[in-house]
């Protein structure tokens, strides 16, 4: 009797490991995170960004940078996809930016790429030549403000004037992945 007991207390084991096995043949783990991100975006939760116009200095701080980042998925679930993307808030007086970018340059997604900045909380026109890859870009503009690759943002209309990114005070803050589950 304690023979068949443990048989089958056996079988139930091998039953469980063989599942575990196959379980793990339908995930699929997702590439790191996509280093163009901080090419265009150099900052960190913290940095202070200085603007320069002939007139004054406009000051704004990182106060938010979110890195969102799939790292696996089922292959089985519908919602499965390798995903990634940053948000960033800029804060000043009278001035919030948000910088909404998912799926930069990312051959892995499956709900395409998107570019969203709003300022106050009202949408801008981001600009880009629809022609252009991704891949090729090097500057992408806007209304009220142009963001450069290997510079970040390097000029800001406000209250109709121009000014120029002058310095960056880093801080000792480090950016961290939001690992995210799309299911």
């Amino acid at each position: 009797m304690k023979k068949r007991y443990w048989l089958i207390g056996i079988c139930i084991i091998i039953i469980l490991f063989c599942l575990k096995l196959n379980m793990n043949k339908d995930i699929v783990k997702c590439p790191e995170f996509n280093k163009a991100y901080s090419e265009w975006f150099p900052y960190n939760k913290g940095d202070i960004l200085n603007f320069k116009n002939s007139d004054s200095i406009r000051e704004y701080i990182v106060s938010t940078y979110n890195i969102n980042k799939t790292k696996s998925y089922n292959r089985n679930m519908k919602c499965g996809c390798c995903e990634d993307g940053i948000v960033i808030y800029l804060t000043a007086k009278r001035d919030t930016i948000k910088i909404d970018f998912e799926n930069f340059i990312n051959p892995n997604s499956c709900m395409g790429s998107r570019r969203f900045i709003s300022r106050n909380g009202k949408s801008i026109n981001v600009k880009a030549t629809q022609n252009q890859k991704e891949l090729d870009l090097n500057q992408i503009s806007s209304d009220s403000l142009i963001i450069e690759k290997n510079i970040g943002i390097k000029q800001i209309i406000w209250n109709g004037k121009l000014y120029e990114f002058e310095s960056i005070k880093k801080s000792k803050t480090d950016n961290k992945i939001i690992l995210n589950s799309r299911c």
